[in-house]
C-alpha cells in the first residue's frame, strides 16, 4: 500500500510539472515522504531476512544505506522540512 502511494504522488507530481503547475513545495513534499517511505520498507525487508539481512549476497543492507544517505546527504531531509514549514507558516527558514 505504502509503495503504490508513493508512486502515484510521483505520478501526480509528474503530471503537474508537465502542465505547468507543480511547486517546490511539492517537490519538496514527495521527496521527503518517498524518501521516508522507501527507507521504511528498506528496514521491514531488512529486518524481515533476520540475520542474512546485513550479508552482501542480499540486497536489504545495501539499499538501506544508500537511503540513509539521501535522508542525511547535506541536510536533504532537513532542508525539505525546513522549505515545507515556511509553506505552512509563512515564515522563512532562511537567512
Amino acid at each position: 500500500t505504502e509503495i503504490t502511494k508513493a508512486q502515484l504522488l510521483c505520478l501526480q507530481l509528474g503530471r503537474l510539472k508537465d502542465d505547468g503547475k507543480s511547486t517546490p513545495q511539492q517537490v519538496s513534499l514527495a521527496k521527503r515522504n518517498n524518501v521516508s517511505m522507501a527507507t521504511d520498507v528498506a528496514r521491514e525487508t531488512r529486518r524481515l531476512l533476520g540475520a542474512n539481512g546485513i550479508l552482501a549476497e542480499y540486497q536489504a543492507m545495501r539499499h538501506l544505506a544508500n537511503l540513509e544517505s539521501v535522508y542525511t546527504y547535506e541536510g536533504t531531509h532537513d532542508i525539505h522540512t525546513l522549505i515545507l514549514g515556511q509553506e505552512i507558516t509563512g515564515i522563512s527558514s532562511f537567512g
